[in-house]
């Protein structure tokens, strides 16, 4: 089990100076941020140029010494269960040279989030067009030898540990980047969320309590204690990489990056070595 961070954590900057950061503050793991917004990639330039983009966040990852997690994506602007077919199409058209890239660069996986529920459509009708989206992606994903995790936020299709369990059984191959957080702040217990364990492949670490997202590591609900110690007797042997991001949630909550990241680093380091 590795203990990793993320190139998206401290806000919008250059690849070479987030690797910086995670480096100075001991990470041998980084979670490349490759979405619009506040990430160091550009998906849409990644699809374009898999190779050119993935030879140069290769070079700047060699530079640090830090090896490549999970390719944050979410998604292309539109969410993968978009209610039109060529919104969709699109998304699939623009997935298969991404994979190629991460492929590339060495990730582990690739994360998506997995749609959203449309007012105009119901949750069980948008919930069917993210399955079908999903097992589409989950294929070009295998075959470009990546494997491919949603994961389960509020707001979306799978909100709650049932539907997120559900998607899992219903997609073949999916798997999940499973924060707690994003359960906790709604009043879930942790053995509700622990079901969701066995489809895990990849994990967000950050402090929570009910009604808020983000909370500073001291004050935070979150039983990490009892989190690693599953994740050990499951002998869970990939990544827990710390996501406090510099956002407007975060800042809402009154919780600084800078000093809760390393922080949330330390403890789980010393839970791991227990």
């Amino acid at each position: 089990m590795k203990v990793g961070g993320c190139s998206f954590s401290f806000g919008p900057s250059q690849l070479d100076a987030a690797a910086g950061i995670l480096k100075e503050l001991g990470f041998g793991t980084i979670d490349l941020g490759v979405c619009l917004g506040n990430t160091q990639v550009d998906p849409f330039e990644a699809a374009r140029n898999p190779e050119v983009v993935a030879t140069r966040v290769s070079r700047v990852l060699d530079q640090f010494q830090l090896e490549p997690g999970e390719c944050f994506v979410l998604d292309f602007g539109q969410p993968i269960n978009h209610p039109y077919p060529s919104v969709r199409r699109e998304t699939r058209e623009l997935f298969k040279p991404l994979v190629r890239f991460s492929k590339l660069v060495g990730c582990s996986s690739m994360m998506l989030l997995p749609g959203i529920t449309h007012e105009s459509l119901g949750w069980q009708t948008s919930y069917r067009l993210a399955v079908e989206a999903l097992r589409s992606l989950v294929e070009i994903a295998a075959d470009g030898g990546v494997p491919l995790n949603v994961e389960p936020c509020e707001p979306s299709v799978i909100q709650t540990p049932d539907a997120a369990a559900s998607i899992c059984h219903d997609v073949c191959g999916l798997g999940l980047t499973l924060d707690y957080s994003h359960f906790v702040d709604q009043g879930y217990s942790h053995a509700e969320i622990e079901k969701l364990h066995p489809f895990a492949k990849h994990f967000h670490a950050r402090q929570a309590t009910k009604g808020k997202r983000v909370e500073t590591v001291d004050k935070g609900t979150i039983d990490f204690r009892r989190i690693v110690s599953r994740l050990k007797s499951d002998r869970y042997e990939g990544i827990v990489a710390v996501e406090y991001v510099e956002c407007d949630i975060t800042r809402q909550c009154q919780v600084d990056v800078w000093s809760e990241t390393p922080r949330m680093k330390a403890e789980l380091e010393w839970l791991i070595a227990q």
